[in-house]
């Protein structure tokens, strides 16, 4: 049994405080979040306004954090090899100024409309999207970011990440 949700257009009133972007926004940051926590990790994210380090928050490891920029989109599908993102200048030079691993986290939704993002069902709640990373301290001037769809974001991820950061040491 699927619990419905008001779908765009429909004749009540909208709830809806944000623009569909900074929806798609809040939905990738909560999207990592969740992954991060599976991992018994901490998450630490950046006040709005303070993102000088082009950077959304930090995965807080033992030893030292990795920094981790976030973008949520329906522009991809999930299925498929790759992905790719613009990169801007800034971020970039931000980017490869730290010592410590950043990587870039792309969340695809495999639909535009917020209804359908995520399923809830009797039996549990189901969010049709998946997330895939790359680090990017050390890009280059590429100004474009591919994002293998190999390197899906999992608590194996993290556990890649965690022996990228303690390598720094």
């Amino acid at each position: 049994m699927t619990v419905p949700l008001q779908r765009e257009g429909s004749e009540s009133p909208s709830i809806a405080t944000l623009s569909p972007n900074g929806a798609k926004g809040r939905f990738g940051v909560a999207y990592v979040r969740s992954i991060v926590s599976q991992a018994g990790v901490g998450f630490t994210e950046t006040s709005p306004d303070e993102d000088v380090l082009a950077v959304d928050g930090s995965v807080d490891f033992a030893i030292a954090p990795a920094r981790i920029q976030i973008k949520c989109s329906s522009r991809f599908s999930i299925a498929g090899t790759t992905a790719t993102w613009h990169s801007e200048f800034h971020w970039r030079e931000r980017w490869s100024a730290c010592a410590l691993p950043v990587y870039f986290i792309l969340v695809i939704l495999d639909f535009d409309d917020r209804v359908d993002w995520i399923d809830h069902q009797l039996s549990g709640t189901h969010q049709k999207a998946a997330a895939f990373w790359v680090r990017v301290n050390r890009l280059g001037s590429d100004q474009k970011i591919h994002i293998p769809k190999s390197q899906r974001l999992t608590v194996d991820s993290l556990q890649v990440w965690a022996r990228e950061v303690e390598e720094c040491f």
